[in-house]
């Protein structure tokens, strides 16, 4: 099986760690994503954006992100969920590509 090439994301992983830090836990991301069908917290979605297994209903949310950036302009502190949803779909990428 052929080894998919890296990806070159818009932040490093140092950078997604400071914007997941800086998250003060409002939601307004999550209240204003288009693609969010089912129930998550904003916790569990910064916990598992990183580290850890991915939970079902967060994998089932990242699938259906399509990067329309509806969740940057209503974040009080300026982060980028994009860029963060970015990394977490290259973190489930990942483990399928491992089996």
């Amino acid at each position: 099986m052929l080894k998919p090439k890296p990806v070159l994301l818009h932040k490093t992983g140092p950078q997604i760690m400071q914007e997941l830090q800086a998250c003060i836990g409002c939601n307004e991301c999550l209240l204003a994503c288009p693609a969010l069908a089912e129930p998550i917290t904003i916790d569990r979605l910064n916990h598992e954006t990183l580290s850890g297994s991915i939970s079902t209903p967060i994998a089932r949310f990242a699938r259906s992100c399509y990067q329309c950036g509806a969740c940057v302009a209503p974040c009080p502190v300026g982060l980028h969920r994009d860029a963060m949803m970015m990394w977490l779909k290259m973190r489930l990428l990942h483990t399928v590509w491992e089996g």
